[in-house]
């Protein structure tokens, strides 16, 4: 048994970035994450042989406005870059009608960060201390008494029991509800509320092929394309860097049930072969492909999430705040913002929200 002040359940952008301000105001923590690796919805793949290049299939963009984001990555000394989106996009309207090609993109200014997403979570992982990080320690149960909650956990069987004063769900509010409900820890009324609330793309699937050589760029494509039959519906240039690590993602647009009935190598082949027919021959052979179906991470989505169309959540807690209070229970992923809910910034913003409760908690 393991007893310290604070525990964070979640090793998403939320729980790590928490994890190294809580360091920072020498709050002893532990921090629990379900998987064998950090990240939660933040996913990155290597190119090629180069383990210094990653091609996201998780979130992705930052935009000129979120500048938590901005001010973070400068705090961590990672590099950002702008969205590649000079040139013309394609359309793929319908079925044995060719491709249609329009002028600029015209797209919102977008940043992505250099190398790949994961960079922001390997860079917050160390400041937090990988002697306060547990992965591949999911929570079973949760109990409150007296004061202290007690969480069990299932790991490489054995169980594991950790004890705090304080407890931080840096989890996507369904599964927080989840792991609350059990013991009627907290009202039901909360509990309904965290279940109205989606889980950010959650049902979404990614694919990523990368290539030798920009060959988008080299015929005055942004390698931007929408397309009305599928399987992605929506492509982009996904290169590692500004000129380094060539890649074009796609979002999916099959529903997860159509999805259910493929293989993976056979959604990865459909994609391909849209890819060829968008941008030509040489799209039809890239060096690696990548595809992640969130849909199928039992630690992101839930059956709900599933079966909605995508949607931001909307969560005010306020009149819940004197119950967590005296609880000492906070929330902190993206999904828990009052502005930007559902991205990267989102994350920061709920977790600033919480240690500002926290600090005037913990104030004497």
């Amino acid at each position: 048994m393991s007893t310290v002040n604070t525990i964070i359940v979640g090793g998403g952008i939320a729980g790590l970035y928490c994890a190294w301000r809580l360091r920072q105001l020498n709050i002893a923590f532990i921090l629990l994450e379900a998987k064998p690796t950090l990240g939660g919805r933040i996913q990155s793949k290597v190119v090629a042989n180069n383990a210094t290049l990653s091609v996201d299939l998780g979130p992705t963009w930052f935009w000129p406005h979120q500048k938590k984001m901005q001010k973070l990555l400068k705090e961590l000394d990672v590099d950002w870059f702008e969205q590649y989106t000079r040139g013309d996009v394609l359309y793929q309207l319908r079925e044995n009608q060719a491709v249609t090609r329009t002028s600029g993109s015209d797209v919102m200014l977008s940043y992505r960060i250099t190398g790949g997403t994961q960079k922001l979570i390997t860079a917050l992982s160390k400041k937090a201390g990988s002697e306060n990080i547990k992965t591949t320690h999911p929570v079973t149960d949760i109990e409150h008494d007296q004061g202290q909650w007690t969480l069990s956990i299932d790991s490489s069987g054995s169980s594991p029991v950790f004890k705090s004063q304080r407890l931080i769900m840096a989890v996507p509010p369904r599964i927080a509800s989840h792991l609350l409900t059990s013991k009627n820890i907290v009202c039901t009324q909360l509990t309904t509320l965290l279940d109205k609330q989606q889980t950010w793309m959650s049902g979404q699937a990614k694919f990523v092929a990368v290539y030798e050589q920009p060959f988008w760029r080299q015929q005055g494509l942004a390698g931007q394309a929408f397309s009305q039959i599928g399987p992605m519906v929506e492509i982009h240039d996904a290169s590692a860097t500004r000129d380094q690590g060539f890649a074009l993602f796609g979002f999916i647009g099959l529903p997860y049930s159509v999805r259910l009935q493929l293989t993976k190598q056979q959604l990865e082949l459909a994609c391909v072969e849209q890819l060829a027919a968008l941008f030509g021959e040489q799209a039809a052979k890239p060096t690696r492909v990548y595809l992640t179906d969130w849909a199928k991470d039992k630690w992101v989505a839930t059956a709900q999430d599933i079966a909605e169309p995508p949607k931001h959540a909307e969560l005010n807690l306020s009149r819940y705040q004197q119950q967590l209070k005296q609880l000492k229970l906070y929330f902190v992923a993206s999904e828990y913002a009052q502005v930007e809910a559902g991205y990267l910034e989102g994350a920061l913003t709920a977790v600033e929200a919480a240690l500002n409760d926290i600090s005037r908690d913990t104030m004497p």
